[in-house]
Formats: C-alpha cells, structure tokens, sequence
C-alpha cells in the first residue's frame, strides 16, 4: 500500500491559500442560517445547555 502524505513545514501552511469564503461567512445573518436549519431535515438549532459543552480552542 503506498502512501500519499504531503508533509508541509508550518510556514508552507501559512502561506496556503484559504478554502473558506470569508465574505459569505461574514455576511450570512442569524435569518440565513434559521432558514438553512429549517429547510435542511438533518440540522438542528443547538440549545444553550449543548453550546455551554463547547470549549473555545482559541480566544
């Protein structure tokens, strides 16, 4: 079985280019994503006693 692993030194990742699309991301509103949860079966609005159980990774 071969391998297919790139190893990359922390400077090479930094300089990869994003595959977020930030401008979407900043733009969508509370509304568009109340829209996506209702019209998609599988999502569901977490309730703030399942959002207390997530810890920051970073500030």
């Amino acid at each position: 079985m071969t391998s297919n692993t790139t190893r990359l030194s922390l400077n090479q990742i930094r300089k990869l280019k994003s595959l977020t699309n930030s401008k979407k991301f900043n733009e969508t509103t509370e509304e568009d994503i109340q829209k996506q949860i209702s019209e998609d079966p599988e999502l569901y609005e977490l309730t703030d006693e399942e959002l207390a159980e997530f810890n920051l990774s970073r500030k």
